[in-house]
């Protein structure tokens, strides 16, 4: 009998030092045989409960540890799985239709460029957590591209410090895929953060109404391009109109037209905006002082100055000036039916809160929307331009629910920095395929990731250390020959 750690033991040493962290020894029939060993906490009991798991070999004093054949045999399965088949399929697409990214990268991250390519494959295949990234580059044709990567997770955590110290080195990438004379769109959200390390993480009020830890992100959304092309982190108790200013400058985004939200509209904000001689399109909230209603009060069309069609539903339009501002106000009388209905029948359910003297009041402003400009663009254009607003919304959908970028766990601001670059990236290149099935039309059929599921099954098969294509379905094949796209 021995004492270890100031334990005793009944087991000899030439057993006990094959024993280690998540395994138990045990003495069976006079033998001694190493299991996997696991704990689970016992809420009834209160304690946590011991969990036994598969054995793992045999320990003999002459031989000493002996691994069990069932254990070879899974050993070698996925040796065999992780170096005689790899995906290829996306990794083929993003080499060919993806690789202005490599270019890039390899210009403004000289010394990053492999490594941001393989977590961007990372978040965007896999939506992966950084500390699996090595599994899924491993298991990827990328490691015979770009081999003997480094990015184990221990090594990551100070990979991701210093691309997130670079943030000039993002801006300038991002600037790449800038246009002049396109529409802008600025918006912003929150997104949750598990960190108490990060002074930038604060508890405030989210765009859901809930309390919470929160980071605060500004997007800007090219309408021309079809992609985001900026973004920038904020404290959490910092909003989108205090955090436009900076990200302004920062963007360095000049001859577009800016299209905010509601939210937005301020005088400061409309004189910064001049300031950096910027066109501007911004909603006005339905009780604005600027806004007369007077043409819609007297219900005659003929003091509107016309109208257009949109959708295939009528809008009437007419103009206000305002000083040096120019205001056009929108009625779709549609809209106006459809929300006098809603408010009506509130009024029913919900007296306590809705009544008919209240409706009265509102009543003339249903069904319209008002745009504060300073363009040249006509009614119809600027309408067809503030109706795109809905696509930097959509974004931030797919960002926090398809690259299920909805919540940091990064513990450091630079890392955090990172991170987001690299979701940026995968963004876009959600993005691209996006612009691809439109340019087919295939979009309606497929989603972006409904194509990159199809990729993902075509892989590559060693044989004789020779890699060759596997065997893919007809209708993967269909589909990769519609859209032009020829995995070889």
């Amino acid at each position: 009998m021995r004492n270890i750690g100031g334990k005793l033991s009944v087991h000899p040493l030439w057993a006990t030092k094959h024993k280690y962290k998540g395994t138990e020894l045990r003495l069976i029939n006079g033998k001694y045989y190493l299991y996997e060993v696991s704990s689970k906490w016992d809420p009834q009991k209160k304690r946590a409960k011991k969990i036994s798991g598969r054995i793992l070999g045999r320990i003999t004093k002459k031989d000493g540890f002996v691994e069990s054949e069932k254990t070879k045999l899974r050993k070698n399965q996925l040796k065999i799985l992780s170096l005689s088949t790899k995906e290829y399929g996306l990794t083929a697409f993003i080499q060919s239709h993806l690789s202005e990214y490599e270019v890039l990268l390899k210009k403004h991250f000289p010394g990053y460029w492999e490594i941001i390519l393989i977590l961007t494959y990372g978040r965007f295949a896999h939506k992966s957590a950084m500390k699996n990234m090595e599994f899924h580059y491993l298991h990827s044709y990328l490691s015979e591209i770009y081999p003997n990567v480094s990015i184990s997770s221990k090594k990551l955590s100070y990979i991701l410090r210093e691309i997130g110290a670079k943030r000039e080195n993002i801006t300038d990438f991002f600037n790449e895929f800038s246009t002049a004379n396109d529409n802008i769109i600025f918006d912003g959200t929150d997104l949750l953060s598990s960190s108490k390390k990060m002074d930038i993480t604060k508890f405030s009020k989210s765009k859901k109404g809930t309390y919470d830890s929160l980071l605060n992100i500004m997007f800007v959304f090219s309408v021309g391009l079809q992609l985001p092309i900026y973004y920038r982190i904020s404290a959490g108790n910092i909003k989108d109109i205090k955090a436009f200013k900076l990200s302004l400058k920062e963007s360095n985004i000049k001859n577009a037209v800016i299209i905010a939200d509601k939210g937005f509209y301020s005088i400061t904000n409309i004189n910064e905006l001049k300031a950096e001689n910027l066109h501007f399109i911004i909603p006005l909230r339905r009780n604005n002082k600027h806004i007369c209603y007077n043409k819609i009060e007297n219900s005659n069309k003929k003091s509107f100055e016309g109208y257009f069609k949109y959708n295939k539903r009528i809008i009437w339009f007419y103009s206000i000036e305002i000083e040096s501002e120019k205001i056009t106000v929108f009625l779709d009388d549609e809209l106006k039916v459809e929300e006098t209905k809603d408010y009506l029948s509130r009024v029913d359910v919900f007296p306590e809160k809705y009544d008919l003297e209240t409706f009265h009041k509102k009543q003339k402003a249903f069904g319209t929307i008002t745009l504060m400009h300073n363009t040249n663009k006509k009614p119809d254009e600027l309408y067809i331009d503030y109706k795109s607003r809905g696509q930097v919304e959509e974004m931030i959908d797919v960002l926090k629910n398809v690259v299920e970028s909805d919540k940091s766990y990064m513990q450091n601001e630079l890392a955090l920095e990172a991170w987001m670059f690299i979701n940026y990236i995968a963004l876009h290149w959600y993005y691209k395929i996006m612009n691809l099935l439109k340019k087919y039309e295939l979009n309606n059929k497929y989603s972006p990731m409904d194509l990159v599921d199809f990729l993902k099954e075509i892989r590559k098969v060693k044989i004789n250390n020779n890699w060759y294509n596997s065997e893919i379905t007809k209708k993967t094949s269909d589909l990769l020959e519609k859209i032009g796209v020829h995995i070889t």
